[in-house]
């Protein structure tokens, strides 16, 4: 039987190097300390922050520091952890890490209190008196804007100490899926045995053989089902959690809170997006329906099939065998088809695959993730990968490799409290590399990687459709709690079945189908979905204008060095988008149902 391979199995340089980082765990714990002791040099400001500016200068210029040293601290001990994540010493080592995510919590509370307390018109006059305060005027000026959610110093502390315990949902839905639910061994068609995972699921529903599509499809979704109450419990606890959070916060909702929500890597920044722009997604995209269902219609006589199920959504409707793509070709292929944003980007770019910074195959006890790219403003980016040699497994390098782009251009540009992406606008880079990938794959000289590239662009595209779906899925799930209801496992099935139903029209919605919602991303951050919609309609229409000229790679460079200096909307408007509108979303529908149309176009 296809087992997966040990990590020691792996060589070297398909593994991630952690030692840039902390060069040993003894390392590791010596800095913990060390930080812990500048947290407290921190405290000793409290009361008196702002009494004159010198004082205040010194307070935020440590409290940078603290970020800093913290985020690098942060990084290696979920690395380590995501390699192993049944070793007991690694997650020990998170445990202590979220420690002290708390610890900073609060002193990042004291700060802003204290900030608050001056008052707008007294830190903007240090700020214009001492020209070393002008860096943190956008910060300060941050703080100064969330003082309506601010609570007195103890409720904020409790809040803090309370941070696992409002987390546990998410930990207990996290350990389920990674330790418990065990990889089903699903016979091939060739008759060998394969173990079928939620990382490696997506490859074998692209199969051929859809008797095959269908068992490694029901082995995932059967065990989660096994374990159904469980994880509806989980998910109702963790939207229960959260809504507790808003109302202690003083926010009107979840989401308005998850729209102010930090932004990452946390340097005290939070991001700022009107509601309406959930609205006006949302909205345009439910209007814009008939592209997503004529794609699916299309694929259903495609496959000369009488119904369309859910483990047929995934299979290629390119005509040729799908082609093996290793790792160093997909590394070759994406660098060609970065070319449009400049020689130093493509440069850049080549220095970190160079760098010993991604970790590129799946193997026992991994993270069960398709893949993600945490960074530290010392470190950059380092990219988890569970590469599967396709090319949809390449698509996804190259999106996380934009993210990591993304990372450096902040990184130089900016100081540590602005470099940090307002999440908004993070996954506009990621699909700016995807969409740029597959327009390079449609010219290239074989047939086959032509065919898949066609598949690959309809799935980036149309995917607008799920993010919404899925961001819609949070959105009625935390108003049932909201409205003071009580989300049951029946209520959460009957709403993901309903939006199925609406979104999914040509599919067959039957119990398999329902059972979707168990496999999902219930370890994220409530309203994390909306993000790939404004990501793709973004990456849309940057790569078009990239293409045409409209936008030179130097201005795509400023849009990613712009970090924590400008709100989101801004951000989009320098793209010639306005995200408030439902333009930006019906063009990307319509670019669906152009490429559908392409689609009949070769049958």
């Amino acid at each position: 039987m296809s087992q997966l391979p040990t990590r020691s199995d792996i060589d070297d340089q398909y593994k991630w190097n952690l030692s840039v980082i902390f060069k040993s765990v003894e390392d590791w714990e010596s800095e913990l300390t060390a930080v812990h002791n500048r947290l407290e040099d921190l405290r000793e400001y409290e009361s008196h922050i702002a009494e004159d500016d010198e004082t205040l200068l010194r307070a935020l210029q440590l409290f940078e520091e603290i970020l800093r040293r913290t985020q690098r601290l942060r990084l290696y001990a979920q690395l380590k952890r995501n390699e192993d994540t049944e070793n007991s010493a690694h997650q020990e080592r998170l445990h202590k890490s979220n420690r002290l995510d708390q610890d900073v919590t609060k002193i990042t509370n004291m700060v802003r209190r204290e900030i608050q307390a001056a008052g707008r018109e007294t830190i903007m006059q240090a700020v214009e008196r001492t020209e070393k305060l002008g860096v943190y005027k956008h910060l300060l000026s941050d703080f100064l804007r969330m003082g309506k959610h601010a609570r007195s110093s103890e409720v904020e502390d409790l809040l803090a100490d309370f941070t696992e315990v409002i987390e546990s949902p998410t930990r207990v839905y996290s350990s389920l899926t990674n330790n418990d639910i065990k990889p089903q061994s699903v016979e091939m068609p060739e008759g060998e045995q394969v173990e079928v995972t939620g990382v490696n699921l997506g490859k074998h529903l692209r199969h051929r053989d859809r008797a095959f599509r269908r068992r490694a499809y029901q082995s995932v979704h059967e065990e989660h089902a096994d374990v159904k109450h469980t994880i509806a419990t989980a998910y109702a606890d963790k939207v229960k959690a959260q809504v507790a959070l808003a109302d202690a916060r003083n926010y009107d909702s979840v989401r308005e809170m998850a729209f102010n929500k930090p932004s990452y890597p946390e340097t005290g920044l939070h991001i700022h997006l009107p509601g309406e722009v959930h609205d006006a997604l949302t909205a345009a995209i439910r209007d814009s329906l008939n592209p997503l269902h004529q794609y699916y219609e299309r694929r259903k006589a495609i496959l000369e099939l009488d119904e369309l199920k859910a483990w047929d959504l995934g299979v290629p409707l390119a005509d040729a065998n799908e082609p093996s793509v290793s790792y160093e070709d997909a590394r070759d292929h994406i660098l060609t088809a970065v070319e449009p944003l400049g020689e130093s980007y493509k440069n850049r770019l080549e220095e970190f695959f160079a760098s010993q910074r991604i970790d590129v195959y799946e193997t026992q006890n991994k993270q069960n993730i398709l893949a993600y790219g945490p960074w530290a403003y010392d470190t950059g980016s380092y990219l988890l990968l569970n590469y599967q040699d396709d090319v949809r497994s390449m698509s996804i390098l190259a999106h996380e490799l934009g993210h990591a782009m993304h990372a450096e251009y902040l990184r130089e540009d900016q100081s540590p409290v602005y470099a940090t992406g307002a999440r908004p606008i993070e996954e506009v880079p990621s699909y700016v590399h995807e969409l740029l990938l597959v327009y390079h794959l449609l010219n290239v000289d074989n047939y086959a990687l032509r065919q898949y590239a066609r598949d690959r662009l309809l799935d980036v595209c149309q995917g607008i459709y799920g993010s919404t779906l899925h961001s819609l899925f949070t959105h009625e799930t935390y108003q049932v709690v909201e409205d003071g209801e009580d989300l049951t496992l029946d209520r959460i099935e009957e709403i993901y079945a309903d939006l199925l139903t609406e979104f999914r029209a040509p599919m067959e919605i039957d119990t398999w189908a329902k059972r979707g919602w168990l496999v999902g991303s219930h370890g994220r951050l409530p309203y994390h979905f909306y993000q790939y919609a404004l990501g793709i309609a973004g990456a849309l229409r940057t790569v078009e204008q990239l293409l045409n000229g409209t936008v030179t790679p130097g201005e795509y460079h400023d849009f990613l060095r712009a970090g924590g200096t400008i709100r989101s909307v801004e951000a989009f408007e320098t793209l010639g988008l306005d995200i408030r509108s439902r333009e930006p979303f019906e063009r990307a529908c319509s670019t669906v149902k152009e490429h559908v149309r392409e689609l009949d176009a070769t049958e």
